[in-house]
């Protein structure tokens, strides 16, 4: 049996384990310089999709725990958000797009709060956190119908209780106006002005990290736009800069996360990873394939969710393929961390021992371990 550098994770004591620390404590022999600053580094996020929407006492606790833990990144969506959501604190807001396509974009609250939110970021976060925002959530386009947003009723998107037949977004992906339509609301977006720090959100680098124009673009669906997904970065390109980057978004598992036209899309810049997957050879195999394309287009790939449902099955992901993501040089980010939300679902926090324990874990070798590729905008 190996001895353990940090508390006990999940599969303590077992043959994996031992391998795993063993193959990290020699990586870190081979990178002793990594405590320096060093782009070629991993990193750790978390997923908090709704972190915005939480009161002001929830969203320091989430800043201040995961600083401390070193992680370096959070996500959140932009989407209608429910009072309670997940069984947290959150406080419901609406999407500028909830009952209205289009300009005036007159619902501003949610605006307001991620603008409080993103300084919350910067001084609590010290400068040492940034933030992966996806300006739209497909799921809000009738998987959910009570909470579906204009789109839906703009172009006559069928809806369901949740992301099954007969809800079909194909519409959204295929009309020329619709495009339009999302064009305006990225670049509205992209061109809001955050009154803390004076300046557009598309050149925010001091915060933000990347964008995605929406998460899990085509999720669920029988149909695909191969050409979509490039088609709307293309033309929002201009409207990010100041060493803002462009992500993907990802999709429901890693094989489509995948699709070759991201990787040759020249607007682009991170392929984004999803899949909740806990089996670890299926998963190396797919970092791998993610890491020969991104080398051969010139991108850079990271693993942006994948979690469990419940204390137990979340230490076990974390555990399997946090592991895995850094073992081959790719940073991560689970989904989702939440404080005080329900138990025994896909959120997790302190309280959850077992899950936050491997969180622990994974979170300090992720940034102890050598990157596949440099990451400036996080180890600046």
């Amino acid at each position: 049996m190996c001895a353990m550098e940090s508390n006990t994770s999940l599969d303590y004591g077992s043959k994996e384990s031992c391998d795993n620390d063993q193959h990290r404590r020699a990586q870190i022999r081979r990178n002793k310089h990594l405590h320096t600053i060093d782009a070629y580094r991993s990193w750790s996020g978390a997923n908090s999709f709704f972190a915005w929407a939480l009161p002001q006492d929830d969203q320091i606790t989430l800043i201040n725990t995961l600083r401390e833990k070193n992680v370096r990144v959070i996500r959140i969506f932009l989407a209608t958000i429910d009072n309670g959501q997940a069984g947290s604190r959150a406080i419901a807001a609406n999407d500028i797009e909830r009952y209205r396509t289009g300009s005036p974009y007159t619902d501003s609250d949610m605006l307001t709060r991620v603008d409080q939110f993103i300084r919350n970021i910067d001084f609590y976060g010290a400068g040492r956190i940034k933030l992966i925002i996806a300006l739209h959530d497909r799921y809000s386009l009738g998987c959910y119908a009570y909470k579906a947003d204009s789109y839906v009723s703009k172009y006559g998107i069928p809806t369901a209780s949740e992301c099954s037949p007969p809800n079909d977004a194909s519409k959204f992906y295929s009309n020329e106006q619709a495009k339009t339509d999302f064009v305006n609301r990225l670049r509205y977006l992209l061109d809001h002005v955050n009154p803390h720090f004076v300046q557009r959100w598309g050149s925010l680098n001091r915060v933000i990290f990347s964008f995605q124009i929406e998460n899990e673009s085509q999720g669920h669906m029988s149909t695909f736009n191969a050409r979509w997904m490039c088609d709307i970065n293309t033309q929002i390109r201009s409207f990010v800069n100041n060493g803002v980057l462009l992500s993907t978004g990802g999709d429901v598992d890693f094989g489509l996360s995948l699709r070759l036209e991201n990787f040759q899309c020249s607007a682009l810049d991170l392929i984004s990873l999803h899949d909740y997957t806990t089996n670890e050879d299926y998963s190396r195999g797919k970092f791998q394939e993610a890491i020969q394309l991104a080398q051969q287009y010139g991108k850079r790939v990271y693993v942006e969710e994948f979690g469990g449902r419940g204390d137990a099955e979340m230490a076990q992901a974390l555990n399997r393929i946090a592991a895995t993501a850094h073992q081959q040089g790719l940073p991560w980010l689970v989904w989702q961390i939440v404080p005080n939300a329900r138990s025994g679902d896909y959120e997790f926090f302190t309280k959850d021992r077992i899950a936050w324990t491997a969180f622990e874990h994974q979170a300090y070798w992720a940034q102890m371990s050598s990157s596949t590729f440099q990451w400036p905008e996080i180890w600046n």
